[in-house]
């Protein structure tokens, strides 16, 4: 026998394919939110190295192998490469897997967006160490490459034994020099393009003006809405403020800058108001929002679940956002600012909304934005959010019909 199975020689390929293109993009990846697709898509395709891997030397074990070229020395060498290349092809994916089910973030994984992989039940006290042998496991998988190449360079070159005849489809030694030159390209190109990606702005660039703080470690509950059905022929009476209902399917929405990736955007589905307001007295306002933080959506269950955790929302300790205004402001006509607090994370910072009615009576529909400075409460705190703008745009709309309570 001087060839490898069929099963043999396309297994092989298609893992140095993969491995090629695994090793350039966990070089290259940029961090953060910017690199969040590519860090799913580095998940997967190491998984999948490692479906391949048990595949293969399953395959190994029930197939012979052709007889070596050499003897010796060079034949040792060649088989440590060999046995190297299967422990790193099984241990960087484990730790790899081991990595992100210790990670502070709890970030799902589904390969290829279709499979979910479960976690690990290992402990986070381990993730440093993890973290630090998953980077040593790359850096000893470039060396065996480079070592692998080097010596089918050697086989072809100076001694001229047809090596790739052995492992190449057909026995074509053309093909198997073009596959061989295939995986080096794609590593290089992949390498090249991901690296390309402009680097997120440094921390020191991404503060906010400071506010004044004060810690809050619970947030209140919203005052309930209204429940009494708008009359909209009601008369005001003197001193009367209209007491406001929000009709369902207003929106609020939320949009981030992510650097070169363009932004994020996204919405709340769950959030309510108590709104006293008499636009012709806005001084008089009182309005409290009240906004559930877990309904926060991009889109992307994946990334919904890290707003969810303790970098971004910690919905499981502050659930809740509270914007609160005792009066407003007319800036023109239809048009008012309100100047309040907004309470989220555990922290009460000044807060100003701009909005604009349009309407008669007490039926109205209002539309509004503000600008939310995210790192001064303590949002977007680790390595996810480092391509992400300081301030984050808020808009809202929606259709409110009023009463007039009776003195």
């Amino acid at each position: 026998m001087t060839r490898y199975s069929t099963g043999a020689i396309a297994l092989h390929w298609l893992i140095a394919f993969a491995l090629a293109f695994e090793l350039a993009l966990g070089f290259a990846m940029p961090r953060g939110v910017e690199g969040f697709a590519l860090f799913q898509l580095h998940k997967s395709v190491g998984i999948a190295i490692l479906a391949l891997t048990v595949v293969r030397l399953g395959w190994r074990l029930a197939h012979p192998r052709p007889a070596p070229l050499e003897r010796g020395l060079a034949h040792a060498a060649a088989h440590g490469v060999h046995v190297g290349f299967y422990a790193f092809m099984v241990l960087a994916p484990l730790t790899g897997w081991a990595l992100v089910s210790t990670a502070p973030v709890n970030v799902p994984t589904v390969l290829f967006g279709i499979v979910p992989l479960p976690h690990l039940p290992l402990p986070g006290s381990i993730n440093e160490m993890v973290e630090e042998t998953h980077e040593l496991l790359a850096w000893c998988g470039i060396a065996l490459f480079l070592l692998h190449v080097a010596g089918a360079l050697r086989h072809e070159i100076l001694l001229r034994d047809r090596l790739l005849e052995r492992m190449a489809p057909g026995g074509s030694r053309p093909l198997g020099g073009l596959l061989a030159l295939g995986v080096i390209a794609l590593g290089i190109a992949a390498f090249l393009a991901i690296g390309s990606r402009q680097a997120p702005a440094s921390e020191a660039e991404a503060l906010p003006p400071q506010a004044e703080q004060t810690a809050e470690a619970v947030l209140p509950e919203a005052t309930p809405s209204p429940s009494e059905e708008a009359t909209a022929t009601a008369e005001e009476e003197p001193g009367a403020i209209p007491q406001w209902k929000i009709r369902p399917g207003g929106r609020l929405a939320f949009s981030v800058g992510n650097g070169d990736a363009g932004t994020i955007d996204g919405s709340f589905a769950k959030w309510q108001g108590a709104i006293a307001f008499d636009p012709d007295r806005p001084e008089t306002a009182d309005i409290r929002i009240t906004v559930d933080l877990a309904s926060a959506s991009v889109g992307d269950a994946t990334q919904d679940g890290m707003l969810a955790g303790d970098e971004f929302f910690a919905v499981s300790q502050f659930g809740k956002a509270v914007f609160s205004a005792s009066s407003a402001r007319q800036t023109a006509p239809g048009r008012y600012t309100a100047k309040g607090t907004l309470q989220m994370k555990g922290m009460t910072l000044p807060q100003t909304i701009s909005f604009r009615l349009a309407g008669e009576g007490l039926h109205r529909k209002a539309q509004g934005s503000a600008t939310i400075a995210r790192t001064a409460f303590g949002i977007g705190e680790g390595s996810a959010a480092e391509s992400l703008d300081p301030n984050v745009s808020v808009s809202f709309s929606f259709e409110a019909d009023g009463t007039v309570p009776a003195n």
